[in-house]
């Protein structure tokens, strides 16, 4: 796997230039939080960065990708490229074709499964969040904090842990947390903006996912299964499904939940769990992966033919 420290990280920054950030395809806040702080971290040092995404970045995170941060275009040289929350080469989406016949120069994840080919990777799997890994390794390149990095990883943070309420934050996280709220950013607008505002399609989209919502294995397993036109219907993007992942979790008494959505040729499947069940372990049957109550995967079929095949994995394992 070739997981260096902290220092060798430094090393490398420090020598290196021309950094081009690569975040997963259909963003969340750790991985733009991560792109755009690390872009930032690096303008400080005097080096050349931008960060990339393959597709476009939700409205709710729209705030941080200013100053040019983000370019639209993968440039025609890349000296140096970084992959930030990529746990393998298929969650960049159209950007996977950089990884064909090349590897990341640096990969810094915080997945259980961390397969993006990379040169170097530094992986903290016990991390709730990508964010939390950037604001590690600062220190290391000599940068101090200021508003629009602690900004971007305060987002990180909060993103990936559930505004601070998954077992998996660790008293280092509210640490962290600590020392961005210190510079005095406008956490509670962040906080809003994650897990408060929603745009008038994504109450369509809930109303919908409740409408779909299907209960197996005596109420363990929950899954709402889209039909395949739900995005011409309702004119949802990629992003809009976020807010649903959720609901099947809340149910009293389930354990596994899923979402399933139509994407491209097939449906991607969005797994979550309560409190013993390895998603990411069922998602890696399928080529996906993610952490033990977060994970996800690609199925070539219908909605309802991945909700069968995943009904029929799931019987006797409760």
């Amino acid at each position: 796997m070739n997981n260096i420290s902290y220092t060798e990280a430094a090393a490398l920054f420090t020598e290196r230039n021309g950094f081009v950030v690569f975040t997963h395809g259909n963003p969340d806040g750790d991985t733009i939080g991560s792109g755009v702080a690390l872009v930032r971290i690096l303008r400080a040092m005097g080096k050349d960065a931008v960060a990339i995404c393959a597709d476009p970045i939700p409205q709710k995170l729209s705030f941080l990708a200013r100053d040019g941060v983000f370019v639209n275009e993968l440039p025609s040289q890349v000296e140096t490229a970084v992959a930030v929350d990529v746990a393998s080469a298929a969650m960049l989406g159209g950007l996977e074709r950089f990884t064909e016949g090349r590897e990341f120069d640096i990969a810094i994840d915080h997945h259980k499964i961390s397969t993006a080919p990379a040169k170097a990777r530094i992986v903290r799997s016990d991390y709730i969040a990508n964010g939390e890994i950037i604001f590690e390794l600062m220190p290391y390149l000599g940068v101090e904090l200021d508003c629009d990095i602690a900004e971007a990883l305060y987002t990180a943070i909060s993103s990936d842990s559930g505004g601070f309420r998954y077992s998996n934050t660790r008293p280092e996280t509210y640490e962290c947390a600590a020392a961005l709220l210190r510079t005095g950013i406008d956490f509670s607008a962040i906080n809003r903006r994650l897990f408060e505002q929603k745009s008038p399609v994504q109450i369509d989209l809930e109303r919908e996912a409740y409408n779909t919502l299907s209960l197996h294995h005596g109420g363990k397993l929950a899954i709402v299964a889209f039909d395949d036109d739900i995005t011409v219907r309702l004119g949802v993007s990629d992003s809009d499904f976020e807010s649903v992942n959720q609901i099947p979790r809340q149910i009293l008494g389930v354990e596994v939940s899923a979402v399933i959505r139509p994407r491209g040729d097939g449906v991607k499947v969005s797994l979550r769990s309560n409190e013993y069940f390895d998603v990411a372990e069922l998602a890696k049957r399928y080529g996906g992966g993610g952490h033990i109550h977060a994970a996800g995967y690609r199925y070539e079929g219908r909605s309802a033919e991945a909700a069968e095949a995943l009904i029929k994995d799931l019987d006797g394992c409760f």
